[in-house]
């Protein structure tokens, strides 16, 4: 545990109670940072699981009802949701409440933050974690501890509101950074969206293969992993791909240009360009945490 002063919030709402939003609520009570919590979300059965577990003290469908006596409100629903559902947080939150976010792409949300007057009180987050499952059910109290959270303010959000996030996700254990929103929607189409969009072609031309039953019977640990993340939600996707799409554009146009070569050694026989591109690739994956 950090060694800085933890500051307590006395109403958190939770818009969103799956993995995220359920377990940032649980982590917050079990830790004695949030004194009340409520969760809002479309599922009764999701919210009464996560009540249930302990992680929610109310429930509830009745989003500006449930923000109008928050002192901070995180929007833990799919990235496009979260968008249009700010301008209704903005409407029923008090005029001191913080305003968060845990999505993986921050430039529009940023943006319209900032178009409806809360850049002074919006500081958008999104913590690097997560598991293959989903909904409360699979929350967890601990899903942050040791995992990399983003913030990403901009030129207005006060020192005392970077310092008040910054606390609130290192009081969870999280190891903390900072950068625009610029800069994390880059970095995150290459080292996130970019990896996933791999993943649905590689499933997708193995479906479409000739040999596709053959190479159902024949996937090994190498296939498996490398299309794990082809079995993840389409919409939330869609979603992320429209929303940092040039980002995304970006990262696939140089990873074409890297495929290209690669079909050109292959094709000529070129160990030489070959070996040179895998041991870049290879000095790279060292660099990165197991």
């Amino acid at each position: 545990m950090s060694e800085h002063k933890s500051e307590t919030w006395r109403h958190c709402v939770v818009v969103g109670a799956g993995l995220l939003g359920a377990s940032l609520a649980g982590a917050g009570k079990a830790r004695g940072l949030f004194e009340r919590v409520t969760g809002v979300g479309r599922s009764q059965g999701n919210l009464e699981t996560a009540k249930s577990r302990g992680f929610l003290d109310a429930a509830t469908s009745d989003l500006a009802a449930a923000c109008a006596d928050a002192d901070l409100v995180v929007l833990a629903t799919p990235v496009r949701t979260a968008l249009e559902q700010l301008a209704e947080v903005a409407a029923a939150v008090s005029a001191s409440c913080v305003i968060t976010d845990v999505g993986s792409v921050k430039g529009p949300i940023v943006a319209e933050a900032r178009r409806l007057g809360l850049a002074g009180r919006f500081l958008g987050a999104h913590p690097l974690a997560g598991k293959a499952e989903s909904g409360a059910g699979a929350a967890d109290i601990e899903l942050f501890r040791g995992a990399r959270v983003v913030l990403t303010p901009c030129h207005v959000t006060s020192a005392r509101l970077r310092e008040r996030m910054r606390s609130l996700w290192l009081d969870l254990d999280a190891h903390v950074l900072e950068m625009s929103a610029a800069e994390h929607d880059e970095a995150l189409a290459t080292s996130s969206h970019l990896p996933q969009m791999v993943a649905y072609v590689l499933s997708a031309a193995a479906d479409a293969a000739p040999a596709r039953e053959r190479i159902v019977e024949l996937a090994a640990s190498g296939f498996r992993d490398t299309t794990r993340l082809a079995a993840s939600d389409p919409d939330m996707w869609t979603d992320i791909a429209g929303l940092n799409r040039v980002a995304l554009l970006s990262a696939i146009d140089d990873f074409a240009v890297l495929w290209t070569k690669l079909r050109q050694a292959v094709d000529r026989s070129d160990e030489v360009a070959l070996r040179s591109l895998i041991d870049a690739a290879r000095r790279l994956r060292k660099e990165v945490a197991p």
